[in-house]
């Protein structure tokens, strides 16, 4: 883990946005993108305070204030991201064409991976619809109905809602079989966790994963505009 995102954890257990937002914005201007940024500074400052709570170095409120700060960093972020595509100094963003949902299982309500893969595909150009947190399936089958996006991204972060995540993957695939689906996780090495996933389920890792898959759709979706692959 880098240095700098223990530091950032601190910051967000002090509430200390200031320092906490000087700490991103000094890495930005060394140049990083926001891979880096998502899984280095954000996923991993997290994740120290997700191991200070299980040594009970801290307690559960300790924990909420801290996911609170660093959510409103990650829109501080995301906001500045936005403001390069307005003023054209962001190279990555175009203007939104294909279309995205993203949501967390039923029961699951850590969301902060899924603002950021969402955040991480609105930087590329995408038309999002992120639904947050807990969302029902029932009420993920009729945005998929609604929305008819391209892409479904999924997050998951407890085990015991595995099997949610795979009656969520059947039946979602069931209504739309076009659509791709995205499932991000922490569990992603684990056996129990790959068993709910289809063969055709892509699993992302971490945002430098989706990053370089992002990279690679944009580059596809430019050869077939050009005729290349017709």
């Amino acid at each position: 883990m880098h240095e700098i995102a223990k530091k950032l954890s601190a910051h967000f257990l002090e509430k200390n946005v200031i320092q906490g937002w000087a700490s991103i914005k000094d890495t930005i201007e060394q140049g990083y993108n926001s891979p880096y940024i998502y899984d280095f500074l954000f996923r991993d400052a997290m994740y120290h305070i997700g191991e200070l709570w299980e040594k009970n170095e801290i307690t559960v409120a300790d924990e909420h204030l801290a996911t609170g700060v660093s959510d409103l960093l990650l829109s501080k972020y995301h906001l500045e991201k936005k403001e390069m595509t307005l003023s054209g100094t962001d190279p990555v963003s175009k203007t939104p064409s294909n279309r995205a949902m993203f949501f967390c299982v039923e029961g699951e309500e850590h969301y902060l991976g899924l603002k950021m893969a969402s955040s991480l595909f609105e930087e590329f150009g995408w038309d999002v619809y992120d639904l947050g947190s807990n969302l029902p399936l029932d009420y993920a089958e009729y945005s998929l109905k609604k929305w008819q996006p391209e892409i479904i991204c999924i997050s998951i972060t407890i085990r015991h809602l595995l099997p949610k995540l795979k009656d969520t993957i059947e039946r979602l695939a069931a209504i739309h079989p076009q659509a791709t689906i995205i499932v991000g996780s922490r569990l992603h090495q684990e056996a129990a966790f790959l068993s709910c996933c289809t063969e055709n389920t892509i699993i992302a890792k971490d945002a430098a994963f989706l990053y370089e898959w992002l990279n690679n759709h944009k580059s596809e979706a430019s050869f077939v505009q050009k005729g290349v692959l017709l």
